[in-house]
């Protein structure tokens, strides 16, 4: 079973239930945040059932197209927390014209593989394996302030005189669109000072480190001898001094501050760094049937669920149960997550159903299989009958 966890950038993957937290950690994790949700989510039939039909209709919440209602703008009596037991998840998703096209097509694109019992083989079995992926967004906003100094040239100075500086946090600004990773760099009004500049200690030139300060360095022509290698002659580039004027310096000793510009003086101010990041957690449901799950983060499945809130509650009641397991965790994740450092602004989740079928096949007196997996229909198989070895000279 694969396993993938990355915290940080700020997106796991979770593959199986071995990475879950236990239900004890995450019914303990302090919920900071307020939600207009009374109870857990959970993915009515009706939405499921359509999930398909609805794609790409306006849904009203924030312009975000193909997402169903939420749960708290579904008329009165309309909303529905339980999921039927009976609903058939294991339908076969591919015909076996698909699955012969599908490794045809993947054949085609190996150097090493013969067309040939992809277009001939017999099928004798199509097993639909179809999972689960459970997707979780968590758009947040983080503020930190940090010092930053420019060149004073006179002028004006916004200083703590003027007025009080703001809080980070009472500073308005404009959001991004929502689940878009995206970052403001702002001055903190009424923060500005004028300081010397610690670089030059406000004289607005340091001591040349070419010459120490005395305007003249060695003279490469003769090493500093004075002399000419080849004659009895005093060096015509120094004159037999063995030093000649510092390029640098022009011969001065001295060079303007960088960091100051000359001035001497700096002006200092608080920035405020705004970062809107889009988190994601994920997990998909491994049922071990020795498909290796990794590869369904190359495809896409269908949506059968889609929630969005402020913050989000745990999927309960759903048919494949490590999916209110895989909700729990993530969301107990996110929680821990940001709850200290960041503010959540908007959360995300959905369910999509992966399809997954494995296709026995015969060929010449042998069975062999492969998997056909997500809506691209892409091929996972190891034991290809007509495989030759090639070497790329």
């Amino acid at each position: 079973m694969e396993q993938e966890l990355q915290i940080g950038n700020e997106s796991h993957l979770n593959y199986g239930s071995e990475c879950l937290l236990s239900p004890s950690v995450a019914q303990d994790t302090p919920d900071p945040y307020s939600s207009p949700h009374e109870g857990p989510s959970a993915p009515p039939l009706e939405l499921m059932d359509r999930a398909t039909e609805d794609e790409g209709k306006d849904s009203g919440d924030c312009g975000i197209k193909g997402l169903h209602p939420l749960a708290d703008q579904l008329p009165e009596g309309e909303h529905n927390d339980s999921i039927p037991s009976q609903t058939e998840w294991s339908s076969l998703s591919i015909s076996e014209h698909v699955a012969r096209e599908a490794l045809v097509q993947y054949t085609a694109n190996k150097c090493c593989y013969r067309i040939a019992p992809a277009k001939r083989m017999v099928v004798q079995n199509l097993t639909p394996l179809n999972t689960f992926r459970y997707l979780l967004q968590t758009f947040t906003e983080t503020r930190e302030t940090f010092p930053i100094s420019e060149p004073y040239n006179g002028g004006f100075v916004d200083s703590s005189d003027v007025a009080p500086a703001p809080a980070p946090w009472a500073i308005v600004v404009d959001a991004p669109p929502l689940f878009t990773d995206c970052e403001m760099h702002i001055p903190v009004p009424h923060t500005y000072s004028v300081q010397d500049c610690p670089n030059c200690q406000g004289r607005g030139k340091n001591q040349c480190h070419s010459c120490g300060g005395s305007g003249k360095r060695r003279c490469t022509a003769c090493n500093g001898t004075g002399w000419q290698d080849t004659s009895n002659q005093s060096c015509l580039f120094c004159s037999g001094s063995g030093k000649r004027r510092c390029s640098d310096c022009h011969g001065g000793g001295w060079q303007k501050c960088i960091r100051c510009s000359g001035k001497g003086l700096l002006l200092y101010h608080s920035e405020l760094t705004i970062t809107w990041k889009n988190s994601v957690a994920e997990y998909v449901v491994d049922k071990n049937f020795g498909f290796p799950i990794y590869h369904l983060q190359e495809v896409t499945g269908k949506e059968i669920f889609s929630d969005e809130n402020q913050v989000v509650y745990p999927i309960v009641n759903f048919p494949e149960p490590t999916i209110d397991q895989g909700s729990e965790s993530c969301i107990a994740q996110h929680q821990m997550q940001f709850a200290s450092s960041s503010r959540i602004l908007r959360q995300k989740q959905t369910i999509e159903m992966i399809p997954l079928t494995k296709v026995d096949y015969e060929w010449r007196g042998k069975v062999y299989s492969f998997y056909v997996f997500g809506n691209e229909n892409k091929v996972y198989t190891e034991d290809y009958p007509a495989k030759c070895c090639c070497s790329v000279m």
